[in-house]
């Protein structure tokens, strides 16, 4: 029988299709105990989780947590409960690690109810905001961008600093956005960096994932300088006005201690809120 870490490469290949070297980078970083959670049978992996730890900051406190993700069952045992009995396994010694609370992204809609089920609650929704090519104004020639495969911490920090109700980012869960075609993206005005932000920038359409500016307006310029850059239109995050708007992002929290939760909690850094 295979080792169980060949095991789950093999399973989150076949349900999520990343790349082998995607799968084996991010199992470099976090294929260990405190990060992965599995149940097997006879040495055959079922289903699995990884947990990655973070800090949660609200108003003058800071807490840990933890968020969980790439929660996957073999075929031949899904609709069996596992992955509900792995996650509560996983919370309990999340729990006895010092968590605080856990979170987690609906892949879709149809998991909210699912979810609410096991004690989670909605806590933050992104959409999805089109800038077209062609269509950008003339100011953004004050600005200009720059490629780098790595992150100005002391934007980072100072963006963190600055926010309530916000995941904090380590260098770790940074870590892996660098060993990959990620491609990060400066901004800068006067030679002053204003931002930067994670993007995909060889699809049809770039994607703009993370982005860490201080000013709500700043990430829809990062977006509009992509696109007259790569002369592509391009996708970004941004925090709807109401939860009925269409969503690309459903973060979901659950409380594992006796702790007061803010409603609106942000994983990314693209907004102030």
């Amino acid at each position: 029988m295979k080792h169980i870490e060949e095991q789950a490469k093999e399973l989150w290949n076949k349900t999520f299709g990343d790349s082998r070297e995607y799968i084996d980078k991010f199992f470099n970083l976090y294929f260990k105990e405190g990060n992965f959670f599995h149940l097997e049978e006879n040495g055959k992996l079922l289903s699995m989780l990884f947990a990655t730890h973070h800090r949660l900051k609200i108003d003058d406190k800071i807490v840990p947590i933890a968020y969980i993700g790439s929660v996957c069952t073999q075929k031949s045992h899904r609709n069996q409960g596992l992955a509900n009995l792995l996650m509560q396994k996983a919370e309990s010694e999340l729990s006895n690690l010092g968590k605080k609370a856990v979170i987690l992204i609906a892949a879709h809609e149809g998991l909210v109810p699912f979810y609410e089920k096991m004690g989670y609650k909605l806590c933050g929704i992104e959409g999805i905001k089109k800038i077209s090519y062609n269509n950008n104004p003339n100011y953004l020639s004050e600005y200009k961008i720059e490629k780098t495969k790595n992150f100005n911490f002391d934007l980072i920090n100072k963006v963190q600093q600055t926010r309530n109700n916000c995941i904090i980012h380590s260098t770790t869960t940074l870590q892996l956005y660098t060993q990959t075609d990620y491609d990060i993206i400066s901004l800068y005005k006067n030679n002053e960096i204003l931002a930067q932000c994670v993007a995909i920038t060889d699809w049809d359409t770039i994607e703009v994932l993370d982005c860490f500016c201080l000013k709500k307006e700043t990430a829809e310029i990062v977006a509009k300088k992509i696109s007259e850059e790569f002369k592509k239109d391009v996708n970004f995050k941004y925090f709807p006005d109401s939860l009925s708007a269409i969503p690309s992002t459903i973060e979901m929290i659950k409380p594992l201690k006796n702790i007061e939760l803010p409603n609106e909690i942000f994983m990314s850094l693209n907004l102030d809120t």
